[in-house]
């Protein structure tokens, strides 16, 4: 037995996520009010026997009891483990020599960020330095006790104040350089690096101060208006939000985030009670961004200036947010009567569209109902892109009106409903006074619902709309190929790490997701593998599993073992060529995908029948609208699966008809 699985056999996962969420007895399961999202009918179902978890509404995931922690608290793997460890009165492997070296280190790093932040404080509250920095936060509009709730400080304007304090309580020269407080001069001398500035001291989701914002009190020519810690082993700037800590709780309960850019634009909100806003800190919108965020949202705002940065910027997050976020693979009708599968964004991205001259902090001091509405009825994607393109764009040229089907036909394109589509692009017809057919010729060419692709672009698969029969097996529902040895998700590992380049196709044309994976730990390298295929993208392709392996591996060394055992199974069968890996890892999947919803359906039915038997007809109807999409994704794993493993067999394009 692993360790994860002891674990799990001595915490009772009723009572454990019943302290999160209030639960009641349904059959032989408990229902509730999922906690990570809004909700008012329960959808949210623990599963006693199997100790898991799932939310049949709009998160659409599940887990056991490791990813319920680490999804509610904003957990590593690893903090999971020792608190549930812990509570389970089981002592963890010590830790080697180098881990504790590490862990050691990151502490330190951490309590000296928290000393410094205690520090900058006192000397903005309690001094007299300090005094002319707490009247420009005043005007600002931010009270004493707003100042209190994000520790706001400040650094004087003087080269020695904080290294020799934060010397005197123990941490070294070394230490402070590292933590990006304090720079070394090319004569070795050491000095403070913030010098004159409002601090804006920077905490993770678990309100750990990993870093600082400085903003100058007065303009400095040759400095920089903000300045942030540098990169260090805690501060990385590009995944970073600020006030994640203390809006997580209201972006689940709203149902929105609010992405801003600055810093005084997440503090007074909060202090009026806007609370689920948080900032970039300048930078672009990331995928590092996302991964936070759409863990407890699928709606997002970005509320960016007007001014031109601004708006490439949300431009630029527009972008990022299509590739970052989660997308759902559902079959659709092509006109010729056939099933295409395309991929839609499994999030709601809107604009904001703030009014000249004004920050949101500004906006919601002086009208909070006005922000109220500008956040309610923030611009959808599409609505957005159009009024952009229509006001840049000369339509009376041609040119112009090249430009603005270049530039519409892609967000047109990535819209989820047919209905969306048609009206769009009907509007962007009268626009440019251009047949409509010719528009929808090009966007056909551009979702590949002919032959013409964009290169690189990988060529759709249909088929016939005719169902199989329940339980039927066609050649993409065998058992892979022999020689590998290792359970289904074990196996389906082991191939992505031989060829990890693939994970993006499987996740596309099977639906294979972390979901599938029901032990822990391999959930984690499965999720570690998708943040890598994001991070390396084609250099992927150069990387060998043990080279995939280490990096897997260093994100949590905790998995490493793991890892390494996932390894040998690769090394005990006879190799694979290409095809082989594609072939075997689109047949794991499919099985773990089948396994999955199957489990799914199997308890659904189970409540179905305990609700039929106590008359609940309320809940029977319920749970027959969770059941019936279930079903048909169910049906649907291997026929989607058949036509690919087709397409991958041969350069030619297969297309499988009624009766074929």
């Amino acid at each position: 037995m692993s360790i994860t699985d002891e674990i799990k056999s001595r915490i009772d996962i009723v009572e454990f996520i019943g302290g999160y969420v209030p639960l009641q007895k349904a059959g032989r399961n408990y229902k509730g009010l999922c906690p990570f999202h809004s909700e008012k009918t329960p959808s949210f179902v623990v599963f006693p026997d199997t100790q898991g978890w799932h939310c049949f509404g709009a998160c659409g995931t599940g887990g056991d009891i490791f990813t319920f922690l680490m999804r509610r608290e904003n957990m590593e793997f690893r903090e999971a483990l020792e608190f549930l460890a812990q509570r389970a009165g089981i002592t963890l492997r010590p830790l080697d020599d180098v881990e504790i070296q590490m862990r050691d280190e990151l502490d330190r790093l951490r309590g000296l960020n928290a000393a410094a932040a205690d520090i900058y404080h006192r000397i903005l509250m309690e001094t007299r330095p300090g005094e002319a920095a707490k009247r420009y936060l005043e005007r600002r509009g931010v009270t004493a006790e707003t100042m209190r709730t994000f520790n706001l400080g400040y650094a004087p304007d003087e080269w020695h104040i904080l290294e020799p304090r934060l010397r005197q309580l123990g941490y070294s020269e070394a230490e402070i350089i590292e933590a990006g407080l304090a720079n070394k001069s090319s004569s070795g001398n050491v000095y403070d690096r913030f010098r004159g500035r409002v601090m804006f001291p920077i905490r993770d989701a678990q309100g750990r101060v990993i870093g600082f914002g400085g903003r100058l009190l007065s303009d400095v020519e040759g400095q920089p208006k903000y300045l942030n810690t540098p990169q260090t082993p805690l501060f990385d700037k590009g995944s970073i939000l600020y006030g994640i800590d203390l809006a997580r709780h209201a972006i689940r309960e709203s149902g929105t985030a609010v992405i801003v850019e600055g810093y005084m634009d997440v503090v007074v909100p909060y202090q009026c009670g806007v609370r689920n806003l948080v900032a970039c800190m300048g930078t672009a919108l990331t995928e590092e961004h996302l991964e936070q965020l759409k863990l407890i949202t699928k709606r997002l705002v970005l509320a960016l200036d007007p001014d031109a940065a601004g708006i490439r910027a949300t431009e630029r997050g527009i972008e990022t947010a299509r590739q970052a976020l989660a997308t759902r693979v559902v079959p659709v009708p092509t006109p010729t009567g056939l099933i295409r599968y395309e991929e839609q964004l499994q999030a709601e991205i809107c604009i904001l569209v703030l009014p000249d001259g004004l920050d949101p902090d500004e906006l919601v001091l002086s009208d909070r109902e006005r922000w109220d509405a500008l956040v309610a009825e923030a611009l959808p994607v599409a609505e957005y892109a159009f009024q952009r393109v229509m006001s840049e764009v000369d339509l009376s040229q041609a040119k112009g009106k090249r430009e603005a089907v270049e530039r519409l036909l892609p967000v047109i394109s990535a819209m989820d409903s047919a209905v969306e589509r048609s009206h769009y692009l009907q509007r962007l017809a009268q626009h440019i006074h251009m047949d409509e057919r010719l528009l929808w010729s090009e966007l056909s060419a551009l979702r590949g619902e002919t032959g013409r692709r964009r290169p690189g672009e990988r060529r759709p698969v249909e088929r016939a709309r005719r169902e199989p029969s329940v339980g039927a097996r066609g050649p993409s529902a065998r058992a892979p190929r022999e020689g590998l040895s290792g359970g289904l998700e074990e196996r389906a590992l082991a191939l992505l790490l031989s060829a990890p380049a693939l994970l993006p196709e499987m996740r596309e044309v099977t639906g294979l997701s972390a979901d599938e994976f029901q032990d822990v730990r391999n959930r984690q390298v499965y999720v570690a593998l998708e943040r890598l295929t994001a991070e390396r993208g084609d250099a992927l392709v150069s990387m060998g599993a043990e080279d995939v392996a280490r990096y897997v591996g260093q994100l949590d060394t905790e998995l490493a073992g793991h890892v390494e055992s996932v390894v040998r199974i690769l090394r005990s069968g006879p190799p694979l060529s290409a095809d082989m890996v594609r072939e075997d890892l689109t047949k794991v999947s499919v099985r773990l995908r089948r396994d999955h919803l199957g489990r799914l359906l199997r308890e659904l039915r189970f409540m179905l029948q305990d609700a039929q038997e106590e008359g609940d007809e309320e809940r029977v109807q319920a749970l027959n609208h969770m059941i019936d999409p279930l079903a048909r994704d169910y049906l649907d794993v291997d026929r989607r699966s058949y036509a690919v493993t087709l397409v991958g067999r041969s350069k030619r394009e297969y297309r499988i008809r009624d009766g074929a």
